[in-house]
């Protein structure tokens, strides 16, 4: 799962170039100035260590062997124009006091430099393996998250899908003789069942506002009355209304995908709505419309006594 090394950004080594550049003219020219107007003009030759030694050191920590030894042939030049040695007896004496200072400064440019270059390829491929990891791990959890979305769809399918008609049976026969919580247990597994989806609302319609009684254990959505405009399009229509419709879209944007009309008894007058907010792929077929209108028949007459379900909402039609 690894990616490939980053190169260094477009334009890098010519702006550490001339950042390089800028210091070392900077250095060396406060120390020249330091050198002719408080010192001799000598080029520190009278100072222990000589102060052309901190450009040399500097280069060689920060930036690496290369920058330590432009620094080191700049004070070296310095040195050589600058420098108080006076030719004495011993000329082998005098060519060591004029010689020493440079060697000195480009071994510690070389010695020092390349520890930096060995640390700053270091932190380098350090940098290259953090980012590699965290392009990795960003990986991982973007497919941790797919896999607890297919898991949660695999149960969710389970549960809903993989029922038995012997299991369908069983909740007919218990929902009869069950009343308040049990009997909206009872309803939610039986539509989730049969519907595919535990994110559902039925509605029943009390003084022209279809108001919520039933919720599936997978809706979140705010407890509030269905549109007017959905509930007189579904009493004048007479029909399921299906998002796949394009003549449906704008009344059910923002409400969900199917409004199942929920009828009175005699067939003529609209007494709920089942609104099935999320349906998986797989459900979206032919037989949708035959199934949900099968589910229709017996979710009214399941839900006509109100008093049966129990006082577990929050909107009433006795609150307005």
């Amino acid at each position: 799962m690894s990616a490939p090394e980053d190169g260094p950004p477009p334009g890098g080594q010519a702006r550490r170039t001339l950042r390089i550049a800028a210091e070392l003219g900077i250095m060396f020219a406060i120390l020249l100035a330091i050198d002719q107007i408080f010192g001799a003009g000598d080029g520190f030759a009278r100072f222990q260590p000589n102060p052309y030694w901190l450009p040399v050191l500097v280069m060689a920590i920060g930036y690496g062997s290369w920058p330590g030894l432009a620094a080191a042939g700049i004070a070296t030049l310095i040195w050589l124009a600058t420098n108080g040695v006076r030719p004495g007896g011993d000329y082998f004496a005098t060519m060591f006091d004029l010689s020493l200072p440079p060697l000195l400064w480009y071994a510690a440019a070389v010695v020092i430099g390349e520890v930096t270059n060995v640390r700053n390829r270091r932190i380098a491929r350090l940098t290259r393996i953090g980012r590699t990891g965290k392009r990795n791990m960003d990986r991982l959890v973007d497919a941790f998250a797919g896999l607890a979305q297919n898991n949660r769809v695999l149960q969710q399918r389970i549960a809903t899908e993989d029922r038995t008609a012997s299991e369908i049976l069983t909740l007919s026969a218990r929902l009869p003789h069950a009343t308040g919580l049990e009997r909206q247990s009872l309803l939610r597994a039986m539509v989730a069942m049969l519907c595919r989806t535990d994110d559902f609302t039925c509605y029943r319609i009390r003084s022209d506002l279809a108001w919520p009684i039933l919720f599936g254990d997978g809706c979140n959505r705010e407890r509030a009355p269905l549109p007017a405009a959905l509930v007189a399009a579904l009493a004048a229509q007479g029909r399921i209304l299906h998002a796949a419709n394009p003549s449906d879209r704008a009344v059910l944007d923002g409400t969900g995908l199917v409004a199942v009309p929920l009828w009175a008894r005699d067939g003529r007058k609209l007494d709920g709505v089942l609104m099935l907010h999320h349906l998986p792929f797989s459900s979206l077929g032919p037989h949708l419309i035959a199934d949900l209108t099968a589910l229709a028949i017996w979710l009214a007459h399941a839900t006509s006594d109100h008093h049966r379900l129990a006082d577990f909402v929050v909107l009433r039609e006795n609150s307005v």
